[in-house]
């Protein structure tokens, strides 16, 4: 389900760009390029700071003009307080002072006009949406069975609704209005979840449950205040302003309080969130802070970000808002996805490294061919055709052979500049699976594997387990949650020894408590496991560390090995010469009955 949805959500990114950049033709996403302020009377508004080389002062809608929501159609309504059209003329009612006038509105699109203030929040929403699914489709490939990731996957989802659903415009009136009552639904629905999720962390108790019950009611009050703007528009039953979005000004108190109401709701949540990470103790707080608390405070600072409209209602104060809410939402993606590659999901500086990589040599490659090629069609500028074609064909050729060698110059770059650390740890570790052949003491041999683990790794704890008597049993370890033995018949120890390949034990049933563990061989048995907590900074271990710490293992595997077969021989020789020593002092009586019978003169017998 959740991948599905996760593919759901990637084609509604894609109609949504489709709708905003008009892939093959004009975009349907048109901008007023003017913002909307209320007066003290019910249903009308007041057009504010048309920009001048915009739609609407285009259609000859001037400062202060004022359009009264009651004499507009229905879709004239909703695209004056939402969204324009830019595919056709949208007609209002205007009124001037005393003349009375109709201005037909085309809306302009996304690249006509400040591009930069239209393209960039638009962008960034699109950009976080698409970070939102691609966490959600690795917690369904790789925690789906966690309850919690379950939540979180969802959240993240139903997200998707919230930053795009404000930019969709189609030219159907009733399903733009039923696109804003889905935004609305996974506004709450995902408040509801963050609220929920909290729950399952920490100790309970009365402060923490009237803080949820508070985020729960003023979340379904932000849901009613949206609902009620979309019946307010569609239908004119009642004044619709009062429940407009936090763009919408008054000088009356009551509608800035209805349009404060949405963040003082994700304040809540995040309240809760943060409630529920004091009350958990130990290293579980960690955990729950990042899961918890990066999603509720970047939604609240989108919000608080859209509160700076209500100071002024200048077009680009507004369309900078917009650019501020995506950037803070896009900064929410990109904690969620940091917080998940930090639980095993992924390890961030294998990630990143490789992302670097792939970047700097593309760029590079792009650079060097912009170059060469008006290098040549300076030289060239005279050649024939074919002479053009034939030296952009070498061009290409040698670019293409030289790609390799560039990869890997870039490689290690990257790696000595990023990761010299790491690399000096993993080289250290592979140098002493060598040295640790001729180490001759068994317990000392113990010592030194565990100090170099230490050493070089960050890994909170750490134990070694050694065969004997049908079980591992740990016989070095540091750090917390060691098991003191495990059954050979363990699930994990099973899969050790029959794949020779380090494990997760996460994904197991076992008694083996940690974040890898490493089969240490010798002659295709495994005589014991080298088992490694949780890393200091939370993230996974990366596959260059796994094989480099595989190497390791098998190494102290081996020399463990030899030097236990050699403390049983010496063992086995110690036994023989006590046994030898026994049957000698058994028959020491004898002998000496014997000795002085011969020693003592035959009359006195």
């Amino acid at each position: 389900m959740l991948l599905g949805l996760c593919a759901f959500g990637v084609l509604v990114v894609f109609f949504d760009a489709a709708d905003i950049y008009g892939f093959g033709g004009r975009p349907w996403r048109g901008f007023w390029d003017a913002t909307v302020v209320t007066t003290n009377q019910p249903y009308v508004t007041i057009a504010a700071q048309p920009r001048p080389d915009g739609a609407s002062a285009a259609a000859g809608i001037r400062n202060g003009d004022v359009i009264d929501l009651r004499e507009q159609t229905m879709r004239a309504r909703y695209e004056w307080i939402y969204e324009l059209l830019a595919t056709q003329p949208t007609s209002l009612i205007v009124h001037r002072g005393s003349q009375r006038s109709i201005a037909d509105v085309t809306g302009s699109t996304v690249f006509e006009g400040p591009w930069a203030f239209k393209l960039t929040g638009l962008l960034a929403s699109q950009i976080a949406v698409l970070f939102f699914l691609g966490c959600a489709a690795l917690i369904a490939l790789r925690q789906a069975g966690s309850y919690e990731a379950r939540v979180v996957a969802l959240v993240l989802i139903l997200q998707m609704g919230s930053l795009l659903g404000p930019s969709v415009a189609v030219p159907n009136a009733i399903v733009s209005f039923a696109f804003r009552l889905i935004d609305a639904g996974c506004t709450l629905a995902s408040s509801w979840l963050l609220v929920r999720l909290a729950s399952h962390f920490g100790a309970r108790n009365a402060r923490r449950r009237a803080i949820e019950w508070c985020a729960y009611a003023l979340s379904a009050v932000a849901f009613v205040r949206s609902v009620a703007s979309i019946i307010g528009i569609g239908t004119l039953w009642f004044d619709p302003l009062p429940y407009l979005l936090p763009e919408v000004i008054s000088s009356s108190w009551y509608p800035v309080l209805w349009s404060v109401e949405p963040v003082v709701a994700l304040v809540a949540v995040a309240a809760a969130a943060a409630a529920a990470v004091g009350s958990t103790t130990g290293s579980e707080r960690v955990r729950a802070a990042w899961l918890l608390l990066p999603l509720p405070i970047a939604f609240a600072l989108g919000s608080i970000v859209s509160l700076s409209t209500l100071l002024n209602p200048s077009w680009f104060l507004f369309s900078g808002a917009i650019v501020g809410r995506g950037f803070v939402s896009l900064l929410g993606a990109l904690t969620v996805t940091y917080a998940l590659l930090k639980r095993r999901v992924l390890d961030f500086e294998f990630i990143l490294g490789r992302t670097l990589v792939v970047a700097t040599v593309s760029l590079m490659v792009v650079v060097a061919f912009v170059l060469l090629e008006w290098l040549l069609g300076t030289v060239l500028s005279n050649a024939s055709h074919a002479t053009g074609v034939v030296a952009n064909a070498a061009l290409a050729l040698t670019l293409g052979l030289s790609l390799r060698y560039i990869h890997r110059r870039v490689d290690t770059f990257v790696d000595a500049v990023l990761f010299r650390k790491r690399h000096d740890d993993e080289r250290a570790l592979i140098d002493f699976s060598k040295e640790a052949a001729y180490v001759t003491d068994f317990n000392a041999l113990l010592d030194a594997t565990l100090g170099k683990v230490r050493r070089h790794t960050d890994a909170r704890g750490a134990a070694l387990l050694v065969e004997g008597n049908g079980s591992y049993t740990a016989v070095r370890s540091f750090g917390d949650g060691v098991v003191p033995a495990v059954s050979e018949n363990d699930e994990a120890v099973l899969s050790l020894k029959t794949w020779h390949k380090a494990i997760d034990p996460h994904h197991y049933v076992t008694a083996l408590h940690g974040a890898l563990a490493l089969p240490m061989l010798s002659r295709g048995r495994l005589t014991a496991i080298l088992l490694l907590g949780e890393r200091a900074g939370g993230e996974a271990y990366a596959p260059d560390e796994i094989e480099a710490m595989s190497q390791f293992a098998h190494g102290v595997g081996s020399a463990l090995d030899a030097l236990r077969e050699k403390r049983g021989d010496e063992s086995s020789d110690v036994r023989g010469l006590i046994a030898e020593l026994a049957a000698e002092v058994r028959a020491l009586p004898g002998q000496l009955f014997e000795e002085i019978a011969r020693r003592l003169p035959t009359s006195s017998l």
